[in-house]
């Protein structure tokens, strides 16, 4: 990184704060966002377990290989447009309709791109017929992406109605799932049954966008005005997820090429749990982003807010790392059945970056809501590119174990990347020892702790993991008072 970069982006003249840090909004916002969210995950729990005892590893291995071909065709269709697109709205909420309709305008244009790409890998037959009418298939998830409007309601902080409705069409699909999908040849229509359902939502999002985000459906319209401005301030976003991709999605693709559809369906079952933890991090991700802009103006209090979310993501990722490491694999057993036992295993040391991922949004978040994504761009894409070449040695040889310890690795050096940027900056600068100490070591002992105990115990893996989190409950407790004071005052209906 070099100072050339920086310079331009530290002199631009801050945002103007408009509201102020309410944390009674933020607690509503997260609090709902994370009970529907952890309803919906019950929810995908029974469905992921009862799609992979219908189908088996082989079909889902052949869906696993699609998501990730298709993670990287929903860069092209939302190149970053509705981070920037969120981040400018929460500054300036009189621009909403405008902004909305470039965003739109151009998401869609990005996505005939994506589907020209779609078709042509297609005609290639680049792994089987199968496969390639598959990705025809699920590639209906693109045209969502590109007409999904939750990120205003983010923007304008109205998060409740939209967390709701993605709750009901997610239990909605439940009885079709166990209607329709019944054994391997049901894979085609296990991929677009949830279309219907994920339209009806996309409508609804439409509905609530009128109600209560100040903006007529007949403002929206095709738009391309300011687009060079917002494409010149998205790209750093969509590179940087680019690269992240390369070390999550990556291995699962050159898995595919390297080993067949049943290591992938092992690999992106464990993968697919592992994510599982972004029904919280993403809740506290969309609960504190509008504020993290804001807070930018006012350096103690950007330092003040950026240190808080910090706080909570240590104390939320680390102890579900620590868990998921000492008895994931029986978790995995239960769910999936004895065909994906090996998909435990990889399942566990994922759970690693879990602890890491929610470091890297505590402490990266801030440079996204503050300007600073090129920062990003610079960490992630060497990284990025590093773990690929390291992907395509490790994967041939040592298979699935190759995607996980390179994944972990990765997480890691970005983890040391965004100290340093942070640092470098200075806006909004705090401590980091002080934040991730306590919730390091404790989680650390409990895992330990666990792992040591006797094989014959295993068949008490759900009372040690109850036995963990309840002595990593107490840890809180201990070491964060306040924030347990100041949520029980929310609770209450006082200020926190």
């Amino acid at each position: 990184m070099t100072d050339t970069t920086a310079k331009p982006i530290e002199t631009q003249a801050p945002p103007v704060v408009t509201q102020p840090h309410n944390r009674r909004r933020i607690a509503a916002n997260f609090l709902v966002m994370t009970i529907t969210n952890l309803l919906i995950l019950v929810i995908g729990m029974f469905t992921g377990a009862y799609s992979r005892r219908m189908l088996g590893p082989v079909p889902i291995g052949q869906v696993g290989w699609n998501v990730a071909v298709l993670a990287y065709l929903g860069l092209i269709v939302s190149p970053g447009l509705q981070m920037v697109g969120q981040r400018e709205i929460a500054k300036t909420p009189a621009e909403t309709a405008q902004l909305t309709s470039v965003v739109i305008t151009l998401q869609l244009l990005f996505a005939v791109a994506a589907y020209m790409v779609i078709f042509a890998i297609a005609a290639v037959d680049l792994r089987g017929p199968v496969i390639s009418l598959l990705l025809i298939l699920q590639s209906a998830s693109l045209l969502i992406t590109a007409l999904d409007v939750r990120w205003v309601m983010q923007a304008h902080e109205r998060m409740v109605g939209p967390s709701v409705a993605n709750l009901i069409v997610n239990l909605a699909q439940v009885p079709a799932l166990v209607l329709l999908v019944r054994r391997p040849e049901d894979v085609y229509v296990y991929v677009v049954f949830t279309i219907p359902f994920s339209l009806a939502g996309l409508a609804y999002n439409f509905w609530y966008l009128r109600r209560h985000g100040s903006v007529r459906l007949r403002q929206l319209r095709p738009d391309l005005g300011g687009a060079r401005k917002l494409l010149r301030e998205s790209w750093p976003f969509a590179l940087s997820q680019g690269a992240i991709l390369l070390y999550y999605n990556g291995g699962a693709i050159i898995l595919g090429f390297a080993a067949g559809d049943e290591p992938v369906g092992l690999y992106s079952t464990a993968y697919k749990l592992m994510m599982v933890s972004q029904v919280v991090s993403l809740a506290m991700w969309n609960a504190y982003f509008p504020v993290l802009t804001r807070a930018h103006a006012v350096p103690a209090e950007a330092s003040r807010v950026a240190a808080e979310f910090a706080t909570l993501m240590a104390w939320m990722g680390l102890p579900m790392a620590a868990l998921g490491w000492a008895v994931g694999r029986h978790a995995v057993v239960l769910l999936y059945g004895g065909d994906f036992a090996l998909a435990g295993a990889y399942f566990e040391w994922l759970c690693l970056n879990v602890g890491l991922v929610f470091l890297n949004i505590g402490l990266g978040l801030p440079l996204l809501t503050w300007g600073f994504q090129k920062y990003q761009l610079w960490m992630t894409a060497p990284v990025g590119l590093a773990n690929l070449a390291v992907n395509l040695v490790l994967i041939p040889v040592y298979g699935a174990w190759g995607a996980v310890a390179t994944t972990l690795g990765a997480e890691f050096v970005i983890f040391f990347l965004t100290i340093r940027a942070r640092r470098r900056i200075g806006v909004g600068w705090h401590p980091i020892v002080p934040i991730i100490a306590a919730p390091i070591l404790c989680s650390t002992a409990v895992a330990l702790a666990l792992a040591l105990l006797p094989d014959a115990w295993d068949r008490y893996w759900w009372l040690e993991l109850a036995a963990g989190a309840s002595v990593l409950g107490g840890c809180l407790f201990i070491f964060e008072r306040r924030i347990l004071s100041g949520a029980l005052q929310l609770v209450r209906g006082r200020p926190g």
